[in-house]
């Protein structure tokens, strides 16, 4: 069988180099389609921010009455709330290291169709997914500015935090069928995202308490 000529140089066909794992063949998603994902995310962490500032409120009480003292005392002895800042940051890192490192997406992205994946099309991995969530306090910055003009000079959409971790925000439609994760494991990995920021924002609020 002869060999086929080589693709002329910019001619690709992305839904099959998707296929195949071509590295630049899968388009990004721009910057405001991403920014309203981020926007449902922060929304999902403040919902569980409230949520464990209720059971650290149950556990404030619990401790008060076993005390017999009121729980306003309690309240009185904490701290300016570094703690709390900081865990609670983590926690949103956390969250959306979890999500992306073992499905590919947050929920905001799912919500979106959209999918983080590493340039060759492969499903993300946690190194990855960990290295874009900490690059985005940079992205972040001057209001999203730094991302944003990034992204501008960027083919693919890629934020600093893409770049650095080899990774591209694209639609689920984009790439193969096989490197995407479905709906059940969706759920099950946003559980265990859940819990651990939760987790971390009770420890966060207990050691803001107790210092």
């Amino acid at each position: 069988m002869p060999d086929l000529p080589p693709d002329p140089d910019g001619i690709h066909i992305s839904a099959i180099d998707s296929y195949i794992g071509r590295p630049g063949a899968l388009p990004g998603v721009s910057f405001w389609p991403r920014v309203g994902a981020r926007v449902i995310d922060l929304i999902v962490h403040y919902l569980i921010a409230i949520c464990s500032g209720f059971l650290v409120g149950i556990l404030v009480v619990t401790v008060a009455a076993l005390q017999h003292t009121s729980a306003h005392v309690l309240l009185a002895h904490q701290s300016h709330g570094i703690a709390l800042f900081a865990f609670s940051l983590l926690g949103s890192v956390v969250l959306e290291t979890i999500c992306e490192g073992f499905h590919g997406s947050t929920p905001g992205k799912f919500l979106f169709s959209m999918v983080v994946v590493p340039e060759d099309g492969s499903p993300c991995r946690p190194r990855s997914a960990l290295i874009r969530s900490f690059a985005y306090f940079v992205d972040a910055l001057f209001f999203g500015l730094i991302g944003y003009l990034n992204m501008q000079k960027n083919p693919q959409q890629q934020r600093h935090g893409d770049e650095w971790a080899h990774t591209i925000v694209c639609r689920r439609s984009n790439v193969a069928q096989q490197n995407l994760r479905g709906t059940g494991q969706f759920m099950l990995v946003l559980f265990f995202a859940v819990l651990a920021d939760a987790a971390l924002i009770i420890v966060g609020a207990v050691v803001n308490l107790t210092t």
